[in-house]
Formats: structure tokens, sequence, C-alpha cells
């Protein structure tokens, strides 16, 4: 969730911008869409053999159903920036934070130490993520899931998704360390189940600026996947091109 730096020429595509009233009009008003921005395509033996396996499998998001669920991410993202400078206002010399402010060092909820970037971007994410549930689960019930955890073998290429239940469970009994090197996505549109991706999302919040798209973060030294980033591990793993989606920028490819 550390805010990262920019990109340097990015080819971003911004998604059109729909209000949420839009996108629901837009199932009223066009029933024959509706099954699939909800989630519920007839998905047959395809996702009976990724359940049974535990392999993850991919059918692609196809419009107008990724429009819809991008302008929804990119007007979280949005609220969840303004919320959270808002709720800071008074650390701030001007409206948003300078550089030097960004890098100053302030204690998180927990009482730990950070820099105010990282922060401000773990409150931007818990902002985004509660929008994005709500209106997903609005626009397509059962059709997405917010921070699953899949576990990948880049020796065999094999990816498994770890129930939800299972991390709590992990979590609960103080065995949280479990789940180190798996991959965990914002947010992934699926077709009725975590085996059955269609896209995977990131929220990206850059702290002192907005002129380009926040990189991928880099695995740290002695991490499982060091010698890769974010989005080449997300992609090897997961088998779409993952997309960042980052306050007053948009969605990037």
């Amino acid at each position: 969730m550390l805010l990262g730096g920019c990109a340097g020429t990015p080819n971003q595509r911004r998604a059109e911008p729909y209000r949420f009233d839009t996108v629901s009009n837009s199932c009223r008003q066009s029933p024959a869409n509706c099954a699939a921005l909800a989630g519920k395509e007839t998905v047959g033996t395809t996702l009976a053999a990724a359940a049974t396996t535990g392999y993850v499998v991919v059918r692609a998001l196809e419009d107008p159903a990724r429009d819809l669920v991008e302008a929804i991410l990119v007007e979280c993202a949005d609220l969840a920036r303004s919320e959270v400078l808002l709720r800071h206002r008074r650390d701030f010399a001007a409206q948003s934070p300078t550089r030097e402010e960004c890098n100053q060092q302030v204690r998180d909820a927990t009482g730990r130490r950070v820099n105010r970037a990282a922060l401000l971007g773990t409150e931007m994410h818990l902002v985004a993520l509660r929008c994005a549930k709500e209106r997903l689960g609005m626009l397509r019930p059962g059709g997405f899931s917010l921070e699953p955890h899949y576990r990948y073998d880049s020796e065999s290429g094999r990816t498994t998704h770890i129930p939800e239940k299972d991390v709590a469970a992990l979590r609960e009994s103080g065995n949280a360390s479990e789940l180190w090197g798996t991959l965990a996505p914002d947010v992934v549109i699926h077709a009725g189940s975590p085996f059955q991706i269609q896209a995977v999302y990131d929220f990206k919040f850059p702290c002192f600026h907005l002129d380009g798209m926040p990189r991928w973060d880099t695995y740290p030294p002695e991490h499982p996947h060091q010698k890769l980033n974010q989005g080449q591990l997300y992609k090897a793993a997961l088998r779409v091109p993952p997309l960042r989606v980052a306050p007053r920028i948009g969605v990037e490819r």
C-alpha cells in the first residue's frame, strides 16, 4: 500500500465519467446485459473443474461490463482521496500534502511509526474498498471479490485460491504468517467464483502529485517473489493483465 512514484509516459485509459445512478440505469435499460454484469453467467463444467482442482481459470470481462466496473472503481478512488485528505486537512499547509509532508514520520492506528504517505495510502485503500463493496455489490452481486488470496507456485505455474474462511481462521489463530507470499489484489471481478477470474484491479494512491500512474511495488529482498514487481506477479499468477486505478488519473493499461 506504500505510495509509489510515477511511470514515465503512461498510456492511460480514463473510464468514462459515469455516475453510479447511470450505471444502475444502464442495467435497467438493457436487461440482456444485466446477467453478465451481475456475475450470473453460466460457467458449467469449466467452473466446476476449477473448483475441484483449485486452479484459477480465465474468462475475459468484456464491454459494457468492463466500462461500468471501471467507472465505479475510478469514482471510488476519487472519493477515497477526497475523504481522507479532508480528514487530515489540518496536517497540510495547503489542500494537498507536499513531498516534505508526505515524507514526515507519523504514527498509524497501531502506534507504529510510518511516513505520512503510507498512512494516507492505507486509509485511502480502506475507503476505496468500502466504496467498491457497496457499489459493485449493487451492480454485480456475487461477481467480485475484494482482496481474495491466491498462492502461486512459480516452478509449476500453479495458482490456487485460498478460501476467505481459511484466511480469517489463520488470522484469528495468530498464524497470519502462513499467508506470507500470497497474492491479494484489491479487486477481482469474476463469474461467480474467485476461481473464474475476469479482471484484476489494484488501487494506487499517489501522495504529493497526480501527474502519472504510480509504479507497481517491487517485492523486497527475501520475499518469495523478490525478483518480480506486483504487476508482473499478478499477470503470471492470475493470467490476466492487472490494471491500476488511481484518483484523478483513472485506469491505466
